[in-house]
């Protein structure tokens, strides 16, 4: 099998007409534990660490395993999604799977994915097969660690297969409501499917209902609730387009530390991550203090507020709810005010468009809507549709390349 051929293969699933889903039967773990036991079950040899959460889970577990990594580890990380090629979800010692690597590994996964087409669960997932892809590729490589960004939820995700030592929950907001439920208790209750009993569960902090969520189902099951603002305390300073210095102090003082990300969300993230770190180091996962200064400070993590080019300066992000993009607009407003913005803007079907255009649309002197590369675009008359009470001039470019081409050429030195 050739690397495109794998990638063919998962769009495949992912589209579901070549490898069909009986009703309401998108997400258990059923399906994917008959996958993994097809495929001699990885994930019972790996140390798992699970991150779940709305806002801030794919920072918080590429921060942690670059800390693990620095600590001389041998660290695996999958995240989602990828922003350019499939490979970047997944990674061993920052590295990107190789397009022989995944190819290979696709190669294996097919057989037992067709071998589940007669189960009454139906084949499994693009995102099901995507994590069974990841863990075998920890499991060949032997690493000492595999950190784990939750997809949707908690509870049904594919990757609450694996057993963790520890599972994170980064803030909780309003995303997938039509799966996951209409209020924060109802989201909540779907992250702490990934609580495991007598383990430690690091929470960011969080909205009152959906800590109370929390909280209820630690006492249930006999987990150890940790809270990031009972052990740490942390403060952004110097914020530029570089990024920030963080003091940071928790289980012990890690002073000022230059963590090369914008945004006084990513201090949270890196709070978050260092006090996992510390719950690792508690479970047999030592950690030297330097190792907390050169994982962050060595961290390259795209597409966060990443500025890409200067005069006009280029931001690039990847908001797509309300919760991040108040963060991003947040940023904007920090790093560059009062400068002229104009904004290239698209969205996916599957996600509300309304709350993050009302979020930051009234920011931008000029939208410019486009359609993401994605199997569900939202069409982007649509969302344009939701983006003109807020701005005094929205435009509409269907081809990605032309609508960066069009705020290029609108833009001065100094926007």
């Amino acid at each position: 099998m050739t690397y495109a051929e794998a990638l063919r293969f998962l769009l495949d699933l992912l589209d579901g007409t070549r490898y069909p889903r009986p009703p309401g039967r998108e997400a258990n773990l059923i399906r994917v534990g008959r996958l993994l036991a097809r495929l001699g079950h990885p994930e019972r040899d790996l140390a798992t660490v699970l991150v779940a959460g709305t806002k801030g889970k794919g920072s918080t577990a590429a921060m942690l395993a670059a800390i693990e990594e620095a600590a001389g580890r041998h660290v695996g990380v999958y995240t989602k999604p990828h922003l350019v090629e499939y490979r970047e979800r997944v990674r061993v010692g920052g590295r990107v799977i190789g397009e022989d690597e995944l190819a290979a590994l696709v190669a294996q996964v097919r057989p037992a994915v067709e071998a589940g087409t007669g189960d009454p669960q139906g084949a499994a997932t693009y995102f099901e097969a995507s994590v069974a892809v990841a863990l075998l590729h920890f499991h060949r490589r032997r690493v000492d660690l595999a950190v784990l960004e939750v997809g949707l939820g908690g509870r049904l995700d594919a990757t609450n297969a694996c057993d963790p030592l520890l599972s994170v929950i980064t803030p909780i907001s309003y995303d997938h409501m039509e799966v996951l439920g209409r209020t924060l208790g109802a989201i909540a209750q779907e992250k702490v499917g990934i609580i495991r009993a007598g383990r430690p569960v690091v929470i960011a902090p969080q909205p009152p209902e959906a800590e109370e969520a929390l909280r209820l189902a630690c006492a249930r099951v006999g987990a150890s609730l940790v809270r990031v603002a009972g052990r740490a305390r942390w403060d952004s300073r110097a914020m530029n387009a570089q990024g920030q210095t963080l003091h940071l102090r928790s289980a012990r003082d890690y002073g000022a530390i230059h963590l090369p990300l914008v945004g006084r969300h990513q201090g949270l993230n890196a709070a978050t991550a260092v006090v996992a770190a510390e719950e690792l180091a508690a479970a047999g996962f030592p950690l030297p203090p330097e190792a907390v200064r050169q994982g962050l400070e060595g961290l390259r993590w795209p597409g966060r507020v990443e500025v890409v080019r200067q005069r006009p300066t280029v931001v690039v992000d990847v908001a797509h709810n309300v919760a991040s993009m108040q963060a991003l607009r947040d940023a904007l407003l920090e790093v560059w005010p009062g400068r002229r913005l104009i904004l290239v803007f698209g969205m996916v079907a599957t996600h509300d468009h309304e709350g993050p255009a009302a979020v930051i649309a009234p920011l931008a002197d000029v939208v410019i809507i486009t359609r993401p590369e994605h199997v569900h675009p939202l069409p982007p008359t649509v969302l344009a549709d939701a983006v003109r009470p807020y701005a005094p001039q929205v435009e509409v470019e269907e081809d990605r390349a032309a609508a960066v081409a069009r705020a290029l050429d609108a833009a001065g030195p100094a926007d």
